[in-house]
């Protein structure tokens, strides 16, 4: 359905998606996405004052994470190999309707002992994402045409590592619907 990746692309071959949200660049083939990157709770709150549209946060420390899943203009917390995320966080996110993105970039820009330390790591959030219900996306989350992948060789990794695919497809469903469908307006309840 929808594919999360930080360079904008053209759509010249097709890896199995509808749509391709960019979030760094800007893009007019894509739908723009909002990154904000912030190394604290104050950066956070005076950059998500100027935000508009899909928006995106990143950091590497675990308060800012939380406190962005309590705000109520963040839609995505986003992957990349330094993101700390904890028990509590994937919790809130479930409460709060904030997506969390799992990108198979970070697998490919790693080697030896950090990727087995994020395989590990991968596994626990899929336990605890499956616990809590929480919604999630799996996404190529490339930083060039280099490290786009299908959609199926996508889902097959991360099914390996635990992940649960149907429930990802729904959740990127439901997405996608609220960004490009106007009869929608929330989960449940549509204009006729």
């Amino acid at each position: 359905m929808i594919d999360f990746i930080r360079f904008d692309y053209d759509n010249s071959i097709d890896f199995g998606f509808q749509k391709y949200v960019v979030f760094g660049e800007v893009t007019e083939k894509n739908i723009q996405g909002c990154l904000i990157y912030a190394e604290s709770s104050k950066e956070l709150r005076e950059k998500l004052r100027k935000a508009k549209g899909l928006v995106g946060v990143m950091s590497c420390k675990e308060e800012v994470n939380k406190y962005a899943v309590m705000r109520k203009k963040v839609d995505v917390l986003l992957d990349f190999p330094e993101r700390k995320i904890d028990y509590v966080t994937v919790k809130l996110a479930k409460e709060k309707d904030v997506v969390i993105e799992v990108a198979l970039s970070n697998l490919l820009s790693t080697k030896g002992v950090k990727r087995l330390k994020l395989v590990k790591e991968l596994r626990t959030l899929f336990r605890v994402i499956k616990k809590f219900d929480t919604p999630f996306i799996l996404t190529s989350g490339a930083k060039d045409f280099y490290q786009l992948r299908q959609k199926k060789q996508i889902y097959e990794v991360f099914e390996y590592l635990g992940a649960d695919v149907k429930r990802s497809e729904h959740w990127a469903e439901r997405l996608y619907r609220r960004l490009f469908d106007e009869k929608y307006i929330m989960n449940g309840l549509e204009i006729l």
